[in-house]
């Protein structure tokens, strides 16, 4: 969570220390809650409990004062501060899920709960006392939320790890944007997800939000946003965890920081291997070989590091400094198929009170090197051989910045940012074991964007918001004198109105949405079993019109949230078959059709008792072209009509055990409708005891049933991970 403070200045007068102390229903402590205070309605200062739930902050002001106490999993508490009064006990209360706290959805920094969006917030210890153990898979219990091919990170080749919600995927690029403290963690050249760039360990919470979010973040968010929020530690701290298991699994993943005087700092890392299974399945459809000695492993491993300093001055404005490496191999089911990924990544933000309210600018910036090769295998998968090998470089940086203001009922958010990328595709053929003349393509992407947001709280009640996010985009080729270019205007309206003290809140969105095509998409040749896919240089943006609304229900322990969405999708960019036969698939990426999107996501919790949940996501989606051409009602590709979850947690001071079912619904591998992707069905199990203080041993299990469940059909089948299990220790300090 982002420590935020405005200067101090602006208050007037002399105060005090204000202490407390911060509970649950029960009287027990909360540690890490963030108690804000604010004199007059502007913030004046930030602070994070301890175990022992006691805040002390320094207040220089005798006016009006409240404070604002969030922490994970509860409900925001609002606390008025008496004249003269300077000690507090605030009782918080547990929250219903759609009351999460997230910055997400203003992407100012300061939390809150924002009523009009369709948002899922998972905390640090729902992650880390979960089965699955990467980040993707626990998302697979967002309604809605797919991953293409359905494939984990962990095996998966990294140009497939695509997000698709609400039915808007179809391709491996994502149309959501997937963030890392406000930084991109999409590829710059092909718009796919590394999802291990940031250590597990370092990890505060996860935020998704449904929906487009082209009115704040602009074109990578059309299908909406996720977003990954590090620690930010205001004292010393740390988490160390250690686990292994079969499939040669293996992990390690560390993080400390603290804060000294006006300094704060953190660090964190993580190592990661898994030696895999074989995909390729030994039952294929008719004419098609099993699985044969050709066929290995996929597997991969992974080194990331992470590294924070942040200065906060007297006067309130704030400095932070953040860098980030990450380096990876993939073996991909053959010994010549492999690839590697090495990155470098760096960030600056500065923030401070001025005119009256917060200003923000952050910087940043990266070099990526990306290698793959890519082989042909024969019909009886006894041998193969190396047929392309592609280098892609790929620089990229940007800047933004933003203002925000309280003002009366108003809360007044402008900003603008720019983004610069450049990419190639250096691919060198392969005939007969002889490396032939190397190929080069790619190009240069600016972007450029200025945006508006007003937060109106019209009654305590009833909350309404205008947006509207303006794009230049500009793409031109290396090689060739073609050169793209667009406009966009991405407005967004919503509200909100909780139904006197019923517990019932209505709500609705409409919006527009922009996606400009990747270098990946011009530029790029891929492979995939017998399916080769062609880049296309006369590729032109897609345009995203849509609204969704909802209900809400809060009743004592139970609370429930029903969402209808409808979006369209204009030139969507999708791989058109162009030819097929035994052999040999041909496909290019093409503005193929009008893809149309429908559905209903249902969300319930229920607390049985304070130490144990119930919940259900679900996601039933009708995702279609509707255009004039060939695809007019076929499928969209890689999106399912159904994904269900169960999921169930015990929490005890020594115990905690948490359960997760997953059903996935058919779904098509082509355009054309012709591969199916059958019903997958997964169930997995954690179990964690307390050992001494703060360490806590664990095991779990994910694909408890070891269920063989399709995630790819290039026609070749390929089926996902099998059963694996793991047992491990995790410390957390203090």
């Amino acid at each position: 969570m982002h420590t935020f403070c405005l200067a101090l200045f602006l208050a007037l007068g002399q105060g005090g220390d204000l202490t407390g102390t911060v509970l649950d229903p029960s009287g027990a402590p909360v540690p890490d809650a963030t108690v804000r205070v604010e004199v007059a309605g502007t913030p004046a200062g930030e602070f994070r409990t301890g175990n022992d739930g006691q805040f002390e902050l320094t207040v220089e002001s005798t006016g009006d004062l409240r404070v604002i106490v969030t922490a994970t999993g509860f409900a925001q508490a609002i606390e008025a501060v008496p004249s003269g009064r300077r000690t507090l006990q605030v009782t918080l209360h547990p929250a219903p899920f759609f009351e999460a706290v997230n910055v997400t959805s203003s992407r100012t920094g300061i939390p809150k709960a924002d009523p009009t969006v369709t948002m899922t917030v998972i905390s640090s210890s729902e992650l880390l006392t979960s089965a699955a153990m990467s980040i993707d898979d626990a998302l697979k219990m967002v309604p809605g939320f797919t991953l293409f091919r359905r494939t984990t990170s962990r095996t998966a080749n990294p140009t497939t790890q695509g997000v698709s919600l609400r039915g808007i995927g179809g391709t491996a690029q994502s149309r959501s944007l997937v963030l890392a403290d406000g930084v991109p963690l999409n590829d710059a050249f092909g718009g796919w997800v590394y999802w291990d760039k940031v250590p597990q360990a370092a990890i505060d919470r996860i935020e998704v939000q449904r929906g487009s979010g082209s009115d704040l973040y602009g074109a990578d968010a059309v299908g909406g946003v996720v977003q990954i929020l590090t620690l930010r530690p205001g004292r010393p701290s740390g988490r160390a965890l250690l686990e292994g298991g079969n499939l040669g699994t293996g992990r390690v993943s560390l993080f400390g920081g603290a804060r000294a005087g006006n300094w704060r700092y953190s660090t964190g890392g993580e190592w990661f291997t898994i030696d895999g299974y074989k995909a390729v399945a030994e039952v294929q459809d008719p004419g098609i070989a099993p699985r044969g000695p050709v066929d290995g492993n996929l597997g991969s491993n992974h080194r990331s590091a992470i590294a924070s300093a942040a200065y906060q001055a007297v006067n309130g404005w704030r400095v932070d400094l953040t860098g980030n490496v990450f380096s990876e191999d993939r073996q991909n089911g053959t010994l010549l198929s492999i690839n590697t990924t090495a990155s470098r990544q760096a960030s600056g933000e500065v923030a401070g009170g001025i005119g009256g309210g917060l200003l923000t600018f952050r910087v940043f910036g990266g070099t990526q090197d990306y290698h793959q090769s890519f082989t042909t295998v024969n019909a009886a998968r006894t041998s193969e051989v190396l047929n392309r090998d592609q280098i892609i470089p790929t620089t990229s940086a940007g800047v933004g910045g933003q203002w925000l203001r309280p003002i009366g009922t108003h809360a007044l958010l402008v900003g603008g940012e720019g983004r610069y990328i450049q990419g190639s595709s250096l691919e060198t053929p392969y005939a007969q074991g002889r490396a032939l003349a190397r190929v080069e393509a790619g190009g240069k992407q600016r972007l450029g964007s200025a945006f508006v947001q007003d937060t109106i709280d019209v009654t305590d009640r009833f909350t309404v918001v205008f947006g509207a996010h303006g794009d230049i985009w500009h793409s031109t080729s290396n090689q060739t004198s073609n050169s793209k270019s667009s406009h966009a205007i991405n407005p967004r309206a919503s509200a909100s109105y909780r139904i006197a003290d019923s517990g019932v809140t209505v709500r609705g969105a409409v919006y527009r949405g922009f996606r400009a095509p990747t270098l990946n998409e011009f530029y790029r040749n891929f492979s995939s079993g017998n399916t080769q896919t062609r880049p296309n240089e006369e590729l032109g943006p897609e345009t995203l019109t849509g609204g969704d609304a909802g209900i809400l229900i809060s009743h004592g322990p139970a609370s429930a949230r029903v969402t209808g969405f409808w979006t369209v999708l204009d030139d969507a960019i999708t791989t058109v078959t162009l030819s097929s036969t035994p052999q040999a698939i041909i496909r290019q990426r093409a503005n193929a059709d009008t893809l149309r999107a429908a559905g209903v996501e249902l969300e319930g919790e229920l607390r049985v008792a304070r130490s144990f949940s119930l919940a259900f996501t679900s996601g039933l989606i009708s995702s279609r072209f509707k255009g004039d051409t060939n695809l007019r009602d076929k499928r969209v590709p890689q999106v399912p009509t159904y994904n269900v979850g169960l999921s169930v947690r015990y929490t005890h001071p020594a115990w905690t055990a948490s359960s997760q079912f997953r059903v996935t619904g058919p779904q098509f591998e082509d355009d054309l409708n012709l591969f199916t992707l059958r019903r997958a069905e997964v169930w997995d199990a954690f179990l964690s005891r307390t050992i001494a203080g703060r360490v806590s041993a664990f095991a779990a299990v994910e694909n408890l049933l070891d269920a063989t469940y399709d995630v790819g059909r290039t026609p070749i089948l390929t089926t996902g991970l099998p059963r694996a299990a793991r047992a491990g220790v995790l410390i957390t300090l203090p």
